[in-house]
């Protein structure tokens, strides 16, 4: 049997129910389901790090400041490569700038094939 987790009242998850009216909780919700469907439409992984920063307010004795980023990374979709040429100017072009002529000739109309006619044969019939 697991061992149950005791949440205290005041701890973390009050803090994140807190922070920015909740704000943070519907982030960190659309976050977690965009990263499952990148990983499911990519593959990969995808990673959410939630920074929680706490600093003293000063001249108050017992406030803190409490601020929070969440950061986020998915995977991307693979996109196509294509090959470039370089041109005169050291710019890219998808046509090479040194095409010659081939010396292929003139064309050539294909042979067309020989018909023969088939010889008679004779029909099997089967007697009922």
């Amino acid at each position: 049997m697991p061992k149950q987790v005791e949440i205290s009242e005041d701890g973390f998850i009050n803090l994140l129910r807190a922070q920015n009216g909740g704000a943070l909780i519907d982030e960190l919700d659309r976050e977690l389901i965009n990263a499952n469907n990148a990983v499911l439409d990519n593959g990969g992984k995808a990673t959410i790090t939630l920074k929680i920063s706490v600093s003293r307010i000063k001249n108050l004795e017992a406030a803190m400041d409490i601020g929070h980023d969440v950061i986020v990374s998915l995977p991307k979709e693979e996109r196509a490569h294509s090959a470039m040429f370089l041109t005169k100017g050291n710019g890219l072009s998808d046509q090479h700038q040194k095409q010659e002529a081939l010396p292929l000739g003139d064309a050539i109309a294909p042979a067309k094939p020989k018909l023969e006619a088939i010889p008679n044969i004779k029909q099997a019939t089967s007697k009922e």
